[in-house]
């Protein structure tokens, strides 16, 4: 069963206002999903974002309620919410806003 959410009244400007603040590894791994589901290693390669980074980018996604994972036995398969596919349609441009980071 898919809920469909509607993104409208206050938490419009309140998801807007997060993803903009989000680093630029929530937002490959956002890019990603958006495709499909993936355990942790594929998701690793499919996003870009290094192992060692794969986790804390995953936990903004997690604490906005945008993404998800299932466990079945050791792996873990990593998803979009409903929320978070509906968000990905709606602020998609933000999403797609990788900023250069200084070395």
């Amino acid at each position: 069963m898919t809920v469909d959410f509607k993104i409208e009244g206050t938490l419009q400007p309140y998801l807007e206002k997060m993803i903009k603040n989000l680093p630029n590894g929530p937002k490959l791994v956002m890019q990603a999903l958006s495709k499909k589901d993936w355990n942790k290693e594929d998701l690793s390669l499919k996003s870009g974002v290094r192992r060692g980074e794969l986790n804390f980018a995953v936990c903004y996604l997690e604490a906005l309620g945008l993404a998800e994972y299932n466990s079945s036995g050791r792996q873990k398969l990593y998803k979009l919410t409903p929320l978070g596919v509906s968000a990905f349609e709606m602020y998609n441009a933000l999403f797609m806003d990788i900023k250069e980071e200084d070395e």
